[in-house]
């Protein structure tokens, strides 16, 4: 039964580091960019998020490759 406390620990630890990396890279480049594309650090940063992250976050970006 611990296998699966250490399982699910394990999937929190990489999708922790995932958001952290892709944060990391979004806020790069929302200052990298910010001349170029005129926008406030909150859109900015939410454009670049969803542009670096490499984790589906609907069913259907599944199937596409």
């Amino acid at each position: 039964m611990l296998y699966i406390l250490y399982i699910i620990i394990g999937v929190l630890i990489v999708l922790g580091v995932n958001i952290a990396v892709t944060a990391f890279w979004a806020i790069h480049d929302t200052y990298k960019y910010r001349n170029v594309d005129h926008l406030a650090f909150s859109d900015g940063f939410k454009k670049y998020f969803a542009k670096n992250n490499n984790l589906p976050t609907k069913m259907s970006d599944l199937f596409n490759f």
